[in-house]
């Protein structure tokens, strides 16, 4: 795997080769990913002190969510400071909460294709799983809700700074 940062799209990625893996259980065809080089297990962020610009990385695994490394300009004020801050802690928040419910998700649809997929079939139709769908969105149903309210108000404070930060810069007001 190797770091590449595309110039027009600020995106910094890893290049790993996928190799065929066979069939699984239910049967996908399953991909691995691998690599030539000796190291495959880490993928250093750029340094933030260095880039030109906010660079986006990879999507997780589990997350499926991309990671932002945001630009730390040197004459940086406590307010932009703040502001980058609080954007980093919004996207661990956000990373923490779909880690944990995808991680829920493949776990819970395993169990239930074990208890539930009859002796020599691969997997279940469409609407088979749909059974499963809807009870794991009906149980999950608060802790959604719960995350909507909460991102909608860091999104708001996330608004607010930014304005703040962009009307300090327009009407040049020093911290």
């Amino acid at each position: 795997m190797f770091l590449q940062k595309c110039k027009h799209l600020n995106v910094f990625q890893m290049k790993p080769l996928l190799r065929f893996a066979g069939k699984s259980r239910y049967g996908a065809t399953k991909l691995r990913y691998t690599s030539t080089t000796a190291d495959t297990k880490v993928v250093q962020p750029p340094n933030a002190k260095k880039i030109t610009s906010d660079m986006v990385g990879p999507p997780d695994p589990v997350s499926n969510l991309r990671r932002i490394v945001f630009k730390q300009p040197a004459n940086e004020t406590g307010l932009e400071r703040r502001y980058r801050e609080m954007r980093t802690e919004v996207q661990e928040w956000n990373q923490r909460f779909w880690t944990q419910h995808n991680s829920s998700f493949f776990q819970e649809r395993e169990e239930y294709l074990k208890k539930n997929l009859p002796e020599g079939k691969q997997n279940l139709t469409a609407d088979e799983m749909s059974v499963f769908y809807k009870s794991f969105l009906d149980k999950n149903w608060k802790a959604h809700m719960t995350y909507n309210l909460e991102w909608y108000k860091k999104n708001v404070t996330l608004l607010l700074l930014s304005m703040q930060v962009k009307l300090r810069k327009i009407f040049k007001i020093k911290d």
